[in-house]
């Protein structure tokens, strides 16, 4: 993703508000002064004594920490496994440094507690995404290598052992999402569409240790917006796009079959992964406020809840 320097504040203000003043989503850049909604988990030695004010904030709840701010640990993907929110994260200490070492973090999401964690080996540098496909298995998505991991000790055994698959020409592990059976790996592009691909588990499970996932192995591919930060796949059928940069986020419902996105929702930004839980619900983290981002505004480094049937549409898509 791209950063903006931090001795342009009005330049990332500006550009931010070109990217999506054509779908009418106005970046938000002001803190909130009102009362102070209850966030879950451990809060951050840093940043500003409270969250910013965000698109849709009425529908949002419960607000939970993203856990290891203080230590540098940047949220990305995002992934709801038996009752438990599983959050894909990098570290990094230094401004314009996006990538370091891969952590995936285990929360529950009644209390914000963390409950275990599991260290992603090299070459795993960004950790973009996260997808489950049933059967206990993990994915974790990163821009050239998809890893996958057996859950049932993973958080519990001192090195969990992973599978890795370097990915082909044309495919990025910039986000992913889960899916019953499937899972979806998608690029990140700015200029134009990205496209996102789905990959039947059982082709995966086929797949050697070591071997090549390409683009022969999906089983379909799809065009998505610009900006494209995370999918969720919905019981109905339809995919759920995240898109963002720090000073702005949307969430864009799709039509599989057409590709046409049906309702857009103005998010908070910084919105990254997104995933639904067993009973249907929408989850979503931001990395916006990140400890090694220059700025700390907006401030909302936070896993959240958002009810969609409360979120108001931002005009037509």
């Amino acid at each position: 993703m791209r950063r903006f320097p931090p001795s342009a504040p009005a330049v990332r203000a500006f550009l931010a508000a070109a990217a999506i003043g054509a779908c009418g989503i106005a970046p938000l850049w002001s803190e909130s002064e009102q009362a102070k909604p209850e966030i879950l988990g451990a809060k951050p030695g840093y940043g500003p004594s409270t969250i910013s004010s965000v698109p849709n904030m009425a529908a949002a709840g419960p607000l939970l920490w993203v856990p290891g701010l203080d230590e540098g640990w940047t949220p990305q993907g995002l992934a709801f496994v038996e009752g438990s929110l599983l959050i894909s994260a990098y570290r990094s200490e230094r401004s314009g440094v996006n990538r370091g070492p891969c952590r995936v973090f285990r929360v529950d999401p009644a209390s914000g507690r963390e409950t275990g964690h599991l260290d992603v080996p090299p070459p795993c540098g960004h950790a973009g995404g996260l997808a489950y496909a049933g059967g206990g298995v993990l994915y974790i998505a990163d821009t050239r290598t998809l890893f996958e991991v057996d859950l049932a000790r993973a958080f519990d055994a001192p090195a969990p052992v992973f599978r890795a698959f370097p990915l082909g020409p044309g495919l990025k592990g910039a986000l992913a999402g889960s899916g019953r059976g499937e899972i979806r790996l998608g690029t990140y592009e700015e200029e134009r569409p990205g496209q996102i691909f789905t990959f039947d588990r059982a082709v995966l499970k086929a797949l050697p240790h070591g071997a090549a996932l390409g683009k022969e192995h999906a089983a379909t591919v799809l065009a998505i917006p610009s900006y494209a930060q995370g999918a969720a796949a919905a019981a109905d059928g339809k995919l759920w796009i995240s898109r963002s940069e720090i000073g702005w986020g949307a969430l864009e419902e799709m039509e599989v079959a057409s590709g046409r996105v049906e309702r857009r929702f103005a998010a908070a930004g910084g919105i990254e992964g997104i995933a639904f839980d067993g009973a249907g619900r929408l989850w979503a983290v931001s990395e916006a406020g990140a400890r090694h981002f220059p700025w700390h505004h907006p401030f909302f480094p936070l896993a959240f809840r958002l009810d969609i049937g409360r979120m108001t549409a931002a005009g037509n898509p």
